[in-house]
Parts: structure tokens; sequence; C-alpha cells
């Protein structure tokens, strides 16, 4: 048995003494934590799951987490950003758009907040990941290889904020919200990754995420579709807009990990993948899904050729052979296996477009002259965010979307109208600089499994700019999550071009 060691003055407590009290504290905090629980339950009962109540719980659990853990912050976003949708599909209501996770709690609940989940997640990230740097729990913050450009594309948006406040007359503050948020949205995310993904498995946890995520939206569309052909009403989409980005950068990198021969689960997940995306894309019918993955597909020939050109030139050279005999044989046809080459007719003979298709062409137009009318009146600052773009012609309101006067289909565009002709300028660099980092790291990176990572950035980056040619797809949050975080893994991807990866990514 121990005995109490005199030492100086004082007395030095035994061991047993020390156990003791360590037991009667634990048992002190577990009974105060099991007390505020349970009045923390009755509370919520009595007030009827008030969301009052329930969100500073969740707040302050989800706090502790992000500290203890803070890359789940970074999983979590870009998992939710696969997974919910941003805006509601028109006859449908999927669980996965009831989250309301992307809207703002004063759209959806009592809390007279307006921010959404997502953005307190960003926050709480934030805010976790600096606490964390203050005590020296975190490495050293750094900036990635595309770091320059992506601070500035955000900061001009900033910028736009600004010129919008101070053009005053009807500057609207939720609006300007809304805009932005997707800037931000990729700035922080980009930060959040190059500085917390540092190991081959977080990069790994990831890309599991991205695979297994899209299959179940694309499961989704499918089981939507049914639903749709086996209804009363024939829907006009059967996924929300952007998940046909998602969907491209699944079937392309999964093609790449062929082509490239990279071996592992990743691989053959990617491979068990294509046909549940294949049949979604289908169905979709969303014709700049197909034109988007054939600019992909092109970019992915050039990348490809340079590391593997006797392969690459014998699988493209006998897909396009494919495609030329599958062209000819559905070119007048309808249907579902038609859809990939009428998006290519409607381009060459727009007039073999439905008549959906030619009203959408034609609102547009109607969207272009605005824009081209804004752009000729404001070319150094644009409007501003929070601003109405100037109409010279008036189009039809869109009911289900409310920013139209805002935010335009040519995302693009909607850089210079909002940052000016400075954001559009650094949005440019960030495309140029993702394709150099990225080629380069291409040819650097020791592995094919390394190699293939590489890749995502191009690949989505090309697959964003044809997207957002022609829908909202800079402004769509969940967009922007996903491309910050994919082009954040070029830090990791940095730092193993100059060290040898310490295992193989599967």
């Amino acid at each position: 048995m121990s005995e109490i060691v005199r030492y100086g003055t004082g007395l030095w407590p035994s061991s047993e003494q020390i156990a003791e009290r360590d037991r009667r504290v634990r048992y002190l905090v577990a009974a105060g934590v099991m007390s505020l629980a349970a009045a923390y339950a009755v509370a919520v009962v009595a007030a009827e799951g008030s969301a009052l109540l329930v969100a500073p719980f969740a707040g302050a659990l989800a706090g502790i987490v992000l500290f203890v853990w803070p890359r789940s912050g970074v999983y979590a976003l870009f998992g939710a950003a696969l997974l919910f949708e941003e805006w509601g599909i028109a006859g449908l209501s999927p669980i996965t758009t009831l989250t309301h996770f992307f809207q703002n709690l004063s759209g959806f609940s009592e809390i007279p907040l307006r921010l959404s989940v997502a953005d307190m997640l960003v926050l709480l990230s934030v805010l976790a990941w600096l606490l964390r740097r203050l005590v020296g729990a975190n490495p050293p913050a750094r900036m990635g290889p595309l770091g320059w450009p992506v601070m500035a594309y955000g900061a001009l948006f900033v910028l736009g904020l600004l010129v919008g406040i101070g053009r005053g007359g009807g500057w609207n503050q939720t609006a300007a919200l809304a805009e932005l948020r997707g800037p931000l949205f990729l700035c922080v995310t980009y930060f959040l990754t190059v500085n917390l993904v540092r190991e081959q498995q977080h990069m790994t946890i990831l890309l599991r995420l991205l695979v297994v995520l899209t299959v179940v939206k694309a499961v989704q569309g499918l089981w939507n579709y049914v639903d749709m052909v086996n209804g009363p009403v024939w829907l006009d989409a059967v996924t929300a807009h952007e998940d046909v980005v998602f969907f491209n950068l699944a079937l392309v990198f999964a093609l790449a990990a062929f082509v490239i021969d990279a071996r592992g689960r990743l691989s053959w997940m990617l491979y068990a993948a294509v046909p549940f995306i294949v049949a979604t894309e289908l169905v979709t019918q969303r014709r700049v899904a197909f034109v988007a993955l054939a600019a992909a597909l092109v970019v992915l020939a050039v990348l490809l050729s340079v590391e593997r050109p006797r392969r690459t030139a014998l699988f493209f050279g006998a897909s396009v052979l494919v495609f030329l005999a599958y062209a000819a044989l559905f070119w007048d046809q309808q249907g579902l296996l038609a859809q990939p080459v009428r998006a290519i007719k409607g381009i060459i003979d727009p007039t073999s477009l439905s008549p959906r298709d030619l009203a959408s062409n034609w609102w547009r137009q109607i969207e272009d002259l605005n824009v081209a009318n804004t752009i000729r009146q404001l070319p150094l600052t644009g409007v501003g965010l929070g601003q109405e773009y100037l109409f010279v012609r008036e189009p039809p309101a869109l009911t289900n979307f409310i920013y139209w006067r805002y935010m335009t289909h040519d995302a693009v565009l909607w850089v210079w109208l909002k940052a000016g002709v400075a954001g559009m300028l650094a949005f440019w660099t960030l495309v140029a600089q993702t394709a150099i980092v990225g080629a380069r790291l291409f040819r650097r990176l020791p592995s094919a499994n390394l190699k293939l990572v590489a890749m995502l950035p191009i690949l989505l980056i090309v697959i964003q700019v044809v997207f957002s040619s022609v829908d909202l797809g800079l402004t769509y949050s969940r967009n922007m999550v996903v491309l910050g975080t994919v082009l954040g893994l070029t830090g990791f991807l940095a730092a193993q071009s100059v060290a040898p990866p310490r295992s193989r990514t599967s």
C-alpha cells in the first residue's frame, strides 16, 4: 500500500488518492452532463421541437466535434454539396431537398437568421482551425499552388459587394448574400482543404465520398424517373441541374483510371459507378451535360496522350469510330438513347430542337442582350452584388427562380457583371493556373494513382466552365464547395511531387 510522501513542508497525495479524486471528478462531470441533457430534452419536448432550442445545442456539439477533428468539416461540406440539393426540383420532394442544408434558417424556421446550415458549418470549421492553430495543434498555414488566384477571385467579389452597396438605389441585401456565397465557399473550402488534407488517407476519404455519393444521386435520379414514368405528370427534370457536373466528373475520372491503369479499390468503385451514372445522364435530358462531357473528354485525351500515347490513341480512336456509328444510327431518332446526339444536332440545326428547348434558347437570347448592354454601360466595375443588371428588353419572369434579375444563366459573364473586368481577369487566371498546376503535377507525380488525382482539378474546372457558360454554375454553393475542395487537393499533391508518398491511394 502506498504511503503519503513528505516533501518540503507540504504533502503529496498518493496514487490511490489521485485516482479516487479523478473518479469523483468524472462522476460529477458525467452527472452534470446527464442532468443538462435531461433538462434540455424536457425543454425541447415542451417546446414541441422548436428550432430555437435545438439549434444552440446542435451548434455547440458541431463546434466541439470540429475542434477535436477539424477535417470533419471538410468531409461534411464536401459530402453535403454532393448529396443535398440547393434548390427544389419542380414536381419532386426528395428527402435530400427537405434537409434545407443550403437554405437560410429564416426561410424555413422561426430562427431569424439569414444564414444557412452550410454557412454556419463553414464559419465553425474556420474558427476551429484558427483556434487549433493558436494553441499549436495545427501545422503552419499554407497557401497551396492556387492560393493567390483563389484569394484574388474572392477578394474581388467582396469589392463587388462594396460597389453594389455604394450604388445604392434598389440594393438587395438578400440577393447580395446569395451572390457572395458561391465565391466565398470556393475560397474557404480551398484553404481548409489545403491546410487540413495533409495525408493520403485524408485525400482517399474525399475521393471515395465523391464516388459513393455521386452514385447515390444517380440512383436517386433513376428512381425519380421511374416515378415520373408511372405517374400522372411528366417532369422537366429528375435531378437538380448542377448534378450533371458531378456525374460528368465521375465518368471522366473512371475513364482516366482505366486508360492510365490506376490500381486499387477506388478504381474498382469508379468502374462500378459508370452504368448508374450513364443511365442517369440519359434520363436527365440536359443538353449541356453532354457538351461539357465532350469538352472534358477532349482535355482528358490530351493529358493521357502524354503519359500513355499508344493506349490513349487506341482507346479514343475506337471510341470516336463507335460514336460516329452511333450518331449515324440515332441522328433522326427520338428517345433516351438519342439524347447525346440530340445535343450536337441542336447546335448544328437549331430547328430540330423541341419547343421547350427553343423557348429556353429564346429566353437566354434576351438575357444575353441585357448582359451585353450592362457590360457596355459599366465595363470596369459592373453593377455590383445585390444590384439588378440593366434591362433593355424585358423577358418573361422566371417564377421558379427569385434571383433572375441578379444572376444570369451565363455565369461566366455574371462574374463580369458583379466583380467587374478585374473579377473576370481573376477568374480566367484561376482557370489557367489550375490547368498549368494540374499538368505539372501530372508529369511529376511518381505513381499512376497520384497522376489520376492530379487530373481531377483540370477536368472539373473544364466541366464547370462549359456548364457555367449556359447555367448558373458559378453561383451554386454546391458547385463551388466541390470545386474549392478539389482545387485544394493540389496542396497535398504538390507536397507529394517533391517527397515520395508513404502509401498508395486505394
